[in-house]
């Protein structure tokens, strides 16, 4: 109340008091305060609020205020940039209108604003919300994206945008620790991806929530009491109800919190309860368990594309192929587990209107209560038919009224088509499997010096005058830059499109069947292992913060591409040599010894005659056991040493990641047959045998699993097919708790509808089932465990073997329910918590099991050498071999950084020194750029690095919080050179465009070092134009790749051949 008191009397004071009417600005004065987390007296038990004023959002609600702007105002809020206070009617007079009218106005009403608003994707993301808020009003399920089709939908062009469908835009909030509990802080929106809720709901009515890693696991319970409230976000309530991919998901209810009018729409919103009925009836449900119930709801946020209508009359359900019919199967004995059929015309108006450039043998996707994949009819292919679609009951996830199916459940949501990537390679886990049946370590040591030797050549020929163009492309596909900026303009169709399975998974130990997010995957192509999440976090916020499109991926201030690869390939397209710049040179180093270290500390061998492709069941029954079917659309083998380069014929080998149990990698024989001539893509498994192929394969099936096929006869012919590996049949019931145990749906059904009227402990007591998720089982400690079981053991052990089965089952347990014993864990933690070899890799061991003790593994002495050690020894003497080779490129001579054309524009100003006006502007471009260094070495001596890139990282909070603290001068710092000094506008420098090149060019000649820290694009644009550039804009330049075409003519010239 003191601070109310105070506020109003400076109010009075200055003459500022929100109305004419003193005693209304009072009341409203005082109610402003009303929510924050300042007071929280007069809030009910049970309920958070985010952000959120009693009096402003019902002045907002009158104004008619745009979503958009009162979620940045509740952000400015929740972020301490300014108070509820500040919120008065004449300011929020100003921001009355659309979306995109209002939110560039915020930064000049509340000058504390944080900027922004006004790039091209904000802009996008503001009409985009304008279009969605549209279609909320007109209340006709337009969100969904219902494809205009023989006039079952209403689907076409809105507002501006072909074939639109909403949910693309996220709002996210993050969890933190505050010295009074748990507190949500509000992010920015961003618009990256759409789901199958998101468009049924709006992007409006969902709140994404990150929590940052190791809070689930040493608060866990707290964790969950916090997401049972209800949170208020300006007048609105949402609830938690789901996860996905370590994101807490909350959706809006129809419950309103001290609101004014209602605004267009609102009258659609679900209860919690209603929105459980709509997706997962518990009433249809109820035999199975709560946990497997909850996980069912990651079908409505899988990121995903309406692409089709079916009529509910061609929506058909099969039974599955089997082993044996009539008792009811295991999953292993399901020949069909996963996969569907979809007619040939279905498939090709999915082709067309993602502009594949042909009809999709197969695709993953989402429909009613499936997912899956479906794959081309064996007899319905005809291209112009009706659409049908064939559902198997392996498929059928969730249990839906088909008599009534709602309008969503009839679109045929898109999740990926069938790709093939080209090679594939090997990681640790594979070798281990490998080495086990029977390839002899000198086969590895042998892939291991061609993989090395192959990297290395493609990045340090740069003698012949198209070796740049050459190294561009190469550095192009080691960094995945071009398809990183690809899919910023994809958003969340990145993986519909066939895009983000072009950038691999770093964890093949842990398998995922969602799309990485870009950004993410940019981070840890950067090199994740160095930021801890906090960093990460405030890293892709940075990143969002950006500004358009093509610069999301760059330093806002100096355009320095935030990857190493990123840096090196604007570099070279500038028209530097690595010979002639040293930092173009350091920087290509660094990306050498990564690709070096990779192959030797993950040991990602490439294996050039191997592919990795979706997996399918035989849909003519043709294939016998232990034969496949592969043919693919590219080339599979050398056309010049092969007659069939697109199919594979002989023994191969094949498996899925991850590797765990002798028996996850198969040898089968590859065939062709003309009944599956029309299946490309994709990988095809026979129908026959005791258990289906897939099953073999680390539990595999056909809902989407990828598959690698390895057809090197150096590997293949030296395999030895292990014995089949199974569970004990005790297994489950000494390693876990008892299965009865396990809470069942229709159990909390009924607890539900006892609680009859009472509408808050009903929802709570939803809530628990749904929440029920948030436990954090110890999938990457038993990842761990196992590792070192190998090498304690060996690897066919069989306790590594049960230690193996443990991780898979503990991988599955989301689903099945199944919670490790307390004193088995123990137990195992007690044998593996140990020192590991340098091997294996360290962080897993750091983020998921003590690093206090330090006993070492040791390994049994009747075993042979561990293979890891022996090729980590082996990459080491290659490593140092070839980096000693690197340092004799510039010939033994020291690279200097003094380049004439980096030079130029400073001193063909300087020539003009003596001029009455411009000699003392330059005077000032002088004084900017030496006080600007003062500031760079004073911010380096503090942080004990020269650029924010080698900032150190923190560890702690403590650490973290100093950490960012550092970033943030770092950043202020390149603002303030980049803004450059204050000229007049009438200055001659000023009027010719060139004080950026000046100011560039000066810092370039005291410091280059500083220079490229602060004006990395200027200067590459100095360079360009000295060259000889043309005009292009970042939209064309970001988007550019060189054509396979291209690179194979600049390659045969440098053999003397053009």
């Amino acid at each position: 109340m003191n601070r109310v008191v105070d506020v109003f009397v400076k109010s009075v004071a200055v003459g500022a008091l929100p109305f004419n009417n003193v005693s209304t600005s009072w009341i409203y004065l005082t109610n402003c305060f009303v929510g924050t987390h300042e007071t929280s007296a007069n809030v009910p038990n049970g309920v958070y609020i985010v952000a959120h004023s009693r009096e402003v959002q019902r002045v907002m609600d009158e104004k008619q205020i745009a979503w958009g702007v009162q979620y940045e105002i509740a952000r400015g809020v929740s972020c301490g940039w300014w108070t509820w206070q500040d919120v008065t009617p004449e300011r929020l007079e100003h921001l009355r209108g659309s979306n995109r009218e209002a939110v560039l106005k915020i930064p000049s009403v509340f000058p504390r604003s944080s900027g922004g608003g006004g790039s091209q994707s904000d802009m996008q993301l503001w009409t985009e919300l304008d279009r969605e808020d549209l279609a909320i009003a007109e209340g006709r399920l337009r969100g969904l994206g219902l494809p205009e089709q023989r006039g079952l939908s209403i689907q076409g062009d809105w507002e501006g945008a072909k074939d639109w469908y909403g949910g693309k835009i996220q709002q996210v909030a993050r969890i933190e620790e505050a010295p009074d509990g748990l507190q949500l802080v509000l992010a920015a929106m961003e618009m990256r991806k759409s789901t199958r809720f998101a468009r049924q709901l709006g992007s409006r009515r969902i709140l994404q929530i990150y929590i940052p890693h190791g809070l689930q696991a040493t608060r866990a319970d707290e964790l969950k009491e916090f997401l049972t409230k209800k949170f208020v976000l300006c007048g609105r309530v949402f609830v938690a109800f789901g996860s996905k991919e370590g994101k807490w998901v909350l959706m809006e209810t129809k419950e309103d919190y001290e609101r004014g009018p209602r605004t267009p729409g609102d009258d659609q919103r679900m209860s919690l309860e209603d929105f459980v009925a709509w997706h997962n009836p518990m009433a249809k449900n109820g035999k199975q368990a709560v946990s497997k119930w909850a996980t069912r709801f990651d079908l409505g946020l899988s990121t995903s594309v309406p692409v089709l209508v079916f009529e509910s009359r061609y929506m058909h359900y099969i039974a599955d192929d089997v082993v044996s019919k009539g008792s009811k199967p295991l999953t292993h004995e399901i020949y069909t587990d996963g996969c569907g059929f979809m007619s040939g015309s279905a498939l090709c108006a999915i082709g067309k209107s993602m502009g594949f450039p042909g009809r999709p043998t197969a695709v993953q996707g989402r429909i009613g209560g499936a997912k899956g994949v479906w794959m081309l009819h064996p007899r319905v292919q005809d291209p112009n038919g009706p659409f049908k679609i064939w559902t198997r009951e392996s498929q059928n996830k969730i249990i839906l009224d088909y008599m009534n199916l709602d309008p969503a459940h009839c679109i045929f949501d898109l999740v990926a088509p069938p790709r093939v990537v080209l090679p594939s390679r090997l990681n640790r886990l594979a070798v281990l499997n490998l080495s086990h049946n029977g390839i002899p370590t000198s086969i590895f040591e042998e892939l291991m010096r061609e993989t090395l030797l192959e990297q290395v050549r493609a990045l340090t020929q740069w003698s012949h005058p198209r070796d740049m163009q050459i190294l561009w492309d190469k550095i192009n596909k080691i960094g995945h830059v071009v398809a990183s900026r690809i899919q910023q303009y994809a958003l969340g169709a990145s993986r519909a499109l066939g895009i983000s399975g072009r950038i691999r998974e770093d964890r093949d130990d842990i398998p995922s069947d969602e799309p990485s997010d870009p950004l993410q995957d940019l981070i840890s192509l950067i090199d994740r292992s160095q930021f801890d999440d906090e960093e990460v976090t405030a890293m892709l916020a940075e990143i969002e913060s950006a500004g358009a499109v093509p610069q999301r991926l760059r330093d806002p201030y100096s355009g320095t591409p935030l990857s190493i690869h990123g840096a090196v390939m604007d570099l070279l397209q500038a028209g530097f040599h690595p010979l002639k710049l040293p930092t173009l040179y350091d920087k290509l180093k660094k990306i050498t010894r990564d690709v070096i270290e990779d192959v030797i500390n993950k040991f990602y061998v490439s294996i050039p005659l191997s592919a990795e492709a979706f997996i399918v069941p035989d849909p003519y029954g043709v294939l016998e056991e232990g034969q496949i079917h592969f043919k693919s659309t590219r080339e599979l083998k050398p056309p010049l040493e092969d007659l069939n380069p697109n199919i594979l014929l002989g023994e191969v080998l094949v498996y899925r990641n991850p590797v765990r149990l002798p028996s996850d990698v198969q040898k089968v024989t590859a065939v062709q047959h003309e009944l599956l001539a029309n299946y490309t893509d994709v990988i095809v498994f026979p129908t026959k045998g005791p258990c289906s192929l897939a099953s073999k394969l680390a539990g595999g099936d056909y809902d989407g699993d990828v598959c690698v096929c390895i057809y090197d006869p150096r590997l293949v012919n030296a395999f030895v097919t292990p014995p089949l590996s199974t569970q004990s049949p005790d297994f489950l019931e000494i390693n876990f708790e008892d299965q009865s145990k396990i809470e069942q749906v229709n159990a909390v059904a009924a607890e539900i509808l006892a609680m009859e009227s009472d509408l808050d402990s009903r929802r709570k007591r939803l809530q628990g089932a749904l929440l029920s998720d948030l436990s954090n089982p110890p999938v990457g400690a038993y990842s761990v465990f196992h590792e070192n079981a190998v090498y304690k053991y060996g690897y066919d052990d069989p306790e590594t073997q049960r230690v193996a089965h443990m991780f898979n089952t503990i991988l599955d347990s989301r689903k099945s329910g199944l919670r490790v014993k307390e004193d088995v864990y123990r137990a195992d933690k007690r044998v593996y918590d140990r020192s590991r070899p340098r091997c294996l890799p360290s962080k897993a061991q750091t983020d998921t099991i003590s690093v206090a003790n330090a006993v070492p593994l040791r390994r049994a002495p009747n075993l042979p050498r561990f293979v890891l050690e022996v090729l980590q020894e082996v990459g080491e003497q290659m490593r140092d071999d070839l980096l000693a080779r690197y340092d004799t490129l510039c010939g033994g001579v020291g690279l200097h950084d003094n380049d004439p054309d980096l030079l130029y524009p400073y001193e063909q100003a300087a020539k003009l020194s003596d001029h009455p006006v411009i000699g003392p502007q330059l005077g000032i471009i002088r004084k900017h750029v030496e006080d600007h260094i003062v500031q760079w070495q004073k911010t380096a001596r503090e942080s004990g690095s020269s650029s924010p890139s080698r900032a150190r990282r923190a560890k702690g909070k403590a650490a973290r919080s100093s950490a960012v603290s550092e970033k943030k001068r770092w950043r202020d710092l390149g603002q303030s050179f980049a803004n450059g000094p204050q000229l007049p506008p009438d200055s001659p420098l000023v009027l010719l465009g060139s004080v950026e090149a000046i100011l560039a060019s000066c810092a370039y000649k005291m410091k280059p070092r500083f220079a490229w820290s602060v004006a990395f694009q200027p200067l590459c644009k100095i360079k360009a134009t000295r060259q000889g550039s043309i005009g292009i804009t970042g939209n064309f330049a970001d988007s550019m790749s060189m054509s396979s075409s291209a690179v194979r003519v600049f390659q045969q010239s440098r053999m003397g051949m053009y």
